[in-house]
């Protein structure tokens, strides 16, 4: 999973790009999303473009994913 920003505005005011890729099959899923994103709502896209919760994630330690939002990730599976 890594993140790209600074990217041009898009109609709905996006101006970064997520990317998910499948280690095994090799597919790239990618999502829009704006500069503000936080946790919870990174948590939702990978819950919305990935089928499934993923076994293992791998990333660059940004932190936008860090304990942030695996804290967010497991209040969306599991609220209290």
């Amino acid at each position: 999973m890594d993140v790209v920003f600074g990217l041009p505005k898009d109609k709905a005011g996006n101006t970064g790009i997520v990317v998910f890729v499948d280690c095994l099959s090799k597919m790239v899923r990618l999502a829009a999303m704006p500069d503000t994103i936080d946790g919870e709502g990174t948590a939702l896209l990978v819950l919305d473009r990935v089928y499934g919760l993923p076994e293992a994630i791998v990333s660059d330690r940004d932190p936008r994913f860090t304990a942030k939002f695996w804290k967010s990730l497991f209040q969306v599976l599991a609220p209290v």
